[in-house]
This record gives structure tokens, C-alpha cells and sequence, in this order.
């Protein structure tokens, strides 16, 4: 399990940085907006439209990498009260079945693609294609469900050891 998660770390890792590029694309499209409606009273021609694509990106490549390192928001109230040994088992249960909301969110992901792409849809200003952003998000999915089936895995695995530490 350790190399998988050593290849996922690498995969994700690499993944990320189209993420930050897009992050850092929608600040200097924002920043320049900016700057040119305060100079120059004229506008980005497609700053929304832009900005909107590349949180596509930002936010669906990012997933992944936060899963792996135990990024997301997580409230614990009732979980952190249980044994260690119940706790392992039920965040894996948590786990498999957020993955399985994944699964079926990357299966119409995949099935929207086919239907964006046989309507020719566009965004409204600068018509850029929307199938790429769709397949981006599908590849977000599908490495966001990997990763999080590979936290259950960690977390079942966890499971016979949790709690067993002398205090």
C-alpha cells in the first residue's frame, strides 16, 4: 500500500501544479481587470468567463492532492469520541462511501462530456469549448475516488493495531 500511495503522491503532486497554474491565471486575470478598469476604464473581455474556467480546474485537479494529505474540512465531534479501533473503522466506512458518491459523480461526468460535446456548447463571450473542462473534471474525479479509496483501505488497515500503544 505504501508504493501506491507513493505513485498516487506522485500523480496527484503533478496534477496539482495544473491547478496552481489555473490559480494563478484567474489572480492575473483579476489583478489585470483591475488594473485596467481604474486606468484605463475598459474591462478583460471574458474575465468571468475565464475566472469561472480555470476554478474548473483549480478546484477539480486539487482534490486529490488535499485527500492525500489530509486536507479537507473534516468535523470530528462525535467520531473523536469513539475507541481508537472504532474510529479507524468508521472513517473507512466514511471513506467508501463518499468514494461511491464520487464513483457515480465521475460516471455523469463522463456521460455529460458525450452530451456537451454533441450540442457544441460554449462559454458565451470568448466561445471556449466546454468538453476539455469537463474532461478535466472527470480526471479530477476519478483520481479524487482513488484517493479516497486508498484512505479507507489505510484507515481498515489501521483498524487491528489502533489503540494498542502502551501509556
Amino acid at each position: 500500500m505504501k508504493k501506491f500511495r507513493d505513485v498516487m503522491t506522485k500523480i496527484c503532486g503533478g496534477v496539482s501544479y495544473a491547478s496552481m497554474v489555473a490559480l494563478l491565471f484567474a489572480m492575473a486575470v483579476t489583478v489585470v481587470d483591475i488594473i485596467m478598469k481604474l486606468t484605463i476604464s475598459k474591462r478583460v473581455l471574458g474575465n468571468i468567463e475565464l475566472v469561472e474556467l480555470s476554478m474548473v480546474v483549480m478546484m477539480f485537479l486539487g482534490f486529490a492532492k488535499t485527500q492525500l494529505e489530509n486536507g479537507h474540512v473534516r468535523v470530528d465531534l462525535f467520531i473523536n469520541k469513539f475507541p481508537p479501533k472504532v474510529r479507524c473503522a468508521v472513517n473507512g466506512v466514511i471513506q467508501c462511501l463518499v468514494t461511491v458518491f464520487c464513483i457515480f459523480m465521475l460516471i455523469q461526468s463522463f456521460k455529460q462530456i458525450s452530451v456537451v460535446s454533441a450540442a457544441g456548447t460554449s462559454s458565451q463571450v470568448l466561445h471556449i469549448p466546454y468538453p476539455p473542462f469537463y474532461i478535466i473534471l472527470s480526471i479530477g474525479f476519478a483520481l479524487f475516488a482513488v484517493t479516497l479509496l486508498l484512505s479507507a483501505m489505510e484507515y481498515f488497515a489501521q483498524i487491528p493495531t489502533a489503540g494498542n500503544t502502551e501509556e
